[in-house]
């Protein structure tokens, strides 16, 4: 069975997000938490209002040598702005197969030749009863020609979302 395609969901997670940071008065509550796995370097990008007091921390780590350092909010959102778009995605099932996170990383993005991106956005817009929220691991692809040569060239597609609405004790679409 093929892999599902999410290119459509990333253009709405990203319209959200954009809302968020455009107008984030209109949110009674949200947490943003994104982190980019591109080229050895995780970037790191967490935002939060909670109870009316907002928070934040954005930060870049080598990931072969472990050193960190912290960002511009403006520096970071413009790398996973990059990120949410380019021109396919798929996800993750989120099933590791008992492999440490490097391992994992390295298994998904082919050697750090494709980058991935775990975004969980949960929020509730003032006036609204209920939060909303969604928790996926994408792995960007440039495009349909890109989507193919990842999907063929993977040699367990039961790592990839291949039914959609996904949903797993850790990963979710929009609930």
């Amino acid at each position: 069975m093929a892999a599902a395609r999410y290119r459509e969901y990333v253009l709405d997670l990203k319209s959200r997000i954009e809302a968020l940071h455009a107008e984030p008065e209109r949110f009674q509550t949200y947490e943003l938490a994104m982190e980019l796995l591109a080229k050895q370097n995780l970037i790191s990008y967490s935002l939060k209002k909670q109870r009316g007091v907002s928070d934040s921390l954005f930060y870049r780590r080598d990931t072969a040598t472990g050193q960190g350092v912290q960002m511009q909010q403006e520096t970071a959102y413009k790398l996973f702005s990059g990120f949410l778009g380019l021109g396919e995605f798929f996800a993750a099932t989120g099933r590791t197969d008992g492999l440490n996170e490097e391992a994992f990383a390295e298994r998904l993005t082919r050697n750090w030749q494709y980058p991935s991106c775990a975004v969980h956005l949960s929020y509730r817009k003032k006036g609204s009863e209920r939060s909303t929220s969604m928790k996926m691991l994408f792995i960007g692809l440039n495009g349909e020609a890109d989507a193919t040569t990842y999907e063929n060239g993977m040699d367990d597609l039961t790592l990839l979302v291949q039914q959609r609405p996904y949903s797993s004790a850790v990963l979710w679409e929009w609930k």
